[in-house]
C-alpha cells in the first residue's frame, strides 16, 4: 500500500459502532475491491453483513484507502 499515515476512529454514531480506517498509500486498483479473488476484503464484507451491518471501501487510485464499517448496536444488533 506505500502508506506512511494510518488513522484510526472508532465510536457510536446513529445508534452503530462505526469503524474507520483510512491510509495516504497508493490506493485500491479501480474495480479491485469488488473482485472476487479479493480475499480480503470479501471476509470483511461477510463479517460485517454477518452482524447485520455495512462496509463502504472507498479509494481513489493514487490517493490512499478509507474503509468504513458500520455495526448496529442495540436490541436487534450487536452489543445488546
Amino acid at each position: 500500500a506505500q502508506a506512511t499515515r494510518l488513522d484510526v476512529e472508532l465510536g457510536p454514531a446513529h445508534g452503530h459502532l462505526v469503524l474507520k480506517v483510512s491510509d495516504n498509500g497508493v490506493g485500491i486498483v479501480p474495480g479491485s475491491a469488488d473482485a472476487k479473488t479479493s480475499l480480503g476484503l470479501l471476509g470483511m464484507r461477510e463479517r460485517a453483513l454477518r452482524l447485520g451491518g455495512s462496509i463502504d471501501i472507498s479509494s481513489a487510485y493514487g490517493s490512499g484507502t478509507q474503509v468504513a464499517v458500520s455495526i448496529p448496536m442495540g436490541p436487534s444488533g450487536w452489543g445488546a
